[in-house]
């Protein structure tokens, strides 16, 4: 069985995080709202690099998919599975 990287490890460089933005024409805000995280926090991501489940946002981003806000069917959803349905 393959063994899984620490939580913490950098998917991504600071150097390959501020590659990814620059060569998409974004700037730190645009990614940040995307993101809902402050431009100073991109500003760090781009200095100590990314984790992967940042990486993953990112590539969600290139594909055009919107942020994840659960909906009302998702609470309902989930309200509905613990009651054994």
């Amino acid at each position: 069985m393959p063994s899984q990287a620490p939580d913490n490890e950098k998917f991504l460089t600071g150097e390959e995080t501020k590659l990814w933005r620059i060569s998409r024409g974004l700037n730190q805000a645009e990614v940040a709202q995307w993101l809902g995280i402050t431009p100073q926090a991109v500003s760090k991501q781009e200095r100590r690099g990314v984790s992967k489940i940042v990486a993953l946002a990112l590539a969600a981003l290139d594909r055009g998919l919107p942020p994840f806000r659960p909906s009302q069917e998702d609470y309902d959803a989930t309200e509905n599975k613990g009651k054994g349905e």
